[in-house]
């Protein structure tokens, strides 16, 4: 395999943190590698361009959702002429690591990522997929943002309070998501934002589709380009082969315990529009909204004019 290969490395990662690195102690048996370590995000663009001028084959990205969507945005925001898109291969280094557990690679210890890599490199059949990845657009980025999971309204904010409220030290991953699942399943407005309002109250937002247009208060809505989520959930269904899935949930959902019910069971379907929610797949999405909006549980900034771009980037090749 021609081209340098890359090792990106968040320290301040949960699991990296803890348990420490994986890839540096690869990177301490090659030579060749170059070694990123993300100690400020706001260098990684000129660290990005470094990489790309080294004529890099693979990025290897150690971290958890947020590191990898840092990586993703910086290269993709490279300036032109346009270069090769490299393969990327994902370890699960922080406390949420969706995109490892659907298009991470396998091998873990620092022995089976060298020999992996001993097998990449000697141009030997190395498993891999194919997946794109969101892109988001607004005035208030200086680039768009490339991730795997965004999400608005009530389930923004219950993912930023399970970041602020359920995250700590031995917390961390699925566990929190499903404590916070089970806690809205009893009484979905006993949680309070950090405003002092309820997690699930209504919130204004126009979302347009080529095929679809919702507008008027909303519980939440997701948008993915994953086949599933965290706890093999699969809140999708009338996808219709489309890059991008897109749940909206209509304020309120009816019956809400028996709707959470039937997306933690997995037995989601047209059914759940008796519950006012619908799943559709589209190319992109264009939303005008003003609420929280997370992207791979990172926040980002509100657009004054709250108008949002959501398309799909180009298939990225994953090392499996």
């Amino acid at each position: 395999m021609s081209g340098r290969v890359g090792f990106i490395v968040n320290p301040l990662s949960h699991a990296v943190k803890r348990h420490g690195s994986v890839l540096e102690k690869v990177s301490a048996r090659s030579a060749d590698a170059v070694l990123v370590r993300l100690s400020d995000f706001a260098a990684l663009p000129e660290q990005m361009r470094q990489l790309a001028s080294d004529n890099i084959s693979a990025l290897f990205v150690e971290g958890g959702d947020g590191t990898l969507q840092a990586a993703l945005t910086a290269w993709f925001s490279l300036p032109q002429p346009k270069r090769d898109l490299p393969d990327f291969a994902i370890l699960a280094g922080g406390s949420t690591n969706l995109a490892h557990k659907v298009v991470g690679l396998g091998a873990r210890s620092p022995e089976a990522v060298a020999a992996y890599l001993a097998d990449y490199r000697a141009g030997a059949a190395t498993p891999h997929t194919r997946q794109a990845a969101l892109k988001v657009e607004s005035a208030a980025l200086a680039q768009p943002h490339i991730g795997m999971l965004l999400s608005t309204g009530a389930l923004a904010r219950t993912m930023l309070f399970v970041q602020r409220e359920l995250h700590g030290a031995g917390r961390r991953g699925s566990w929190p998501v499903a404590q916070a699942a089970a806690m809205f399943a009893v009484n979905p407005r006993a949680q309070l934002d950090s405003d002092g309002e309820p997690l699930f109250r209504a919130s204004p937002m126009l979302a347009e589709g080529a095929d679809f247009t919702f507008q008027g208060d909303h519980t939440l809505s997701l948008m993915t380009t994953l086949p599933s989520l965290s706890l093999g959930l699969k809140p999708f269904w009338n996808r219709q082969g489309q890059p991008l899935a897109f749940m909206h949930a209509e304020w309120p959902i009816r019956s809400f315990q028996a709707a959470l019910l039937k997306v933690l069971m997995g037995a989601t379907g047209p059914h759940m529009e008796r519950h006012g929610l619908r799943s559709l797949g589209a190319e992109r999405v264009s939303l005008n909204y003003h609420g929280p909006l997370v992207l791979d549980g990172e926040v980002l900034p509100a657009a004054e004019d709250g108008r949002i771009k959501v398309s799909v980037t180009p298939p990225i090749r994953f090392l499996r």
